[in-house]
């Protein structure tokens, strides 16, 4: 049954962590498309979405982005996110740019590519992630924490967005770098549900820090509607979660 906006807090819902292409086994009945994306969020009002290619987490970028080009050709609601590496850093943000794209994202330890965070390997992305505010998306289960400090250490005004949180318990490693790193910026998602952790990371690090997701297509996007709409934060905040701080990060980019 799909859900109206009258019936939840917000008008819209922005998701920044979805992923769409052939997975790195057969683990889905179909390769997750833009078309079940769609349905799927059409029982809520999640009216846009940042989107990654699904073969980047196991393969080079060049398959990753073009599974993007092609599912994404054509609409403007659900957006890319181009998957960079740390040679060559300018001509990839050209392309990214040219893509209509303005975030990207990395994984380390493919396949195909290994290498650390540290800005011995990836200065030169960073300098220019950083001078053009352009979001760089993590997932937390694919990176070494003191390689984001050092990182961001260095470039402390690079906005980075971690995604895939751990699921229960304090995030200890997650809050100290909150601390420590301003422009470090959190997603809540299914895969966050610690009791009244929104209320209490938004009281202690205010309301700009997070941004919403629903891991499509792995979890089921009620879960994660729920979590938000039930998390006890004011209207504001809920607003600035929702939607706000990644339509406010996308619309600074320079480029």
């Amino acid at each position: 049954m799909t859900m109206t906006s009258s019936k939840l807090a917000v008008a819209r819902l922005f998701a920044c962590d979805a992923l769409l292409g052939r997975p790195p086994a057969l683990i889905y009945e179909q390769e997750p498309t833009l078309a079940d994306m769609m349905a799927r969020f059409e029982r809520f009002p999640i009216a846009r979405a940042l989107v990654r290619g699904m073969p980047g987490l196991y393969t080079d970028t060049s398959l990753a982005n073009a599974t993007l080009l092609e599912n994404l050709a054509g609409q403007d609601a659900f957006e890319g996110v181009w998957m960079v590496t740390p040679d060559d850093a300018a001509p990839q943000i050209e392309a990214m740019a040219a893509a209509g794209m303005r975030s990207v994202w990395m994984k380390g330890d493919t396949n195909y590519i290994h290498f650390p965070l540290y800005p011995w390997c990836c200065g030169e992305l960073f300098d220019i992630l950083q001078e053009k505010r352009i979001p760089l998306l993590l997932s937390w289960r694919m990176i070494e924490p003191n390689e984001l400090h050092e990182a961001m250490k260095a470039f402390p005004k690079m906005r980075v967005i971690i995604l895939d949180g751990a699921r229960l318990g304090r995030q200890v490693m997650v809050e100290a770098l909150l601390k420590t790193h301003p422009e470090l910026y959190f997603c809540f998602s299914t895969s966050f549900s610690l009791h009244g952790g929104y209320s209490e990371l938004c009281k202690r690090y205010g309301i700009h820090r997070w941004v919403w997701g629903c891991g499509y297509p792995d979890s089921e996007e009620g879960a994660s509607v729920t979590g938000l709409f039930y998390s006890g934060i004011e209207q504001e905040a809920l607003e600035a979660v929702a939607h706000g701080n990644i339509e406010r990060l996308l619309s600074e980019v320079q480029i």
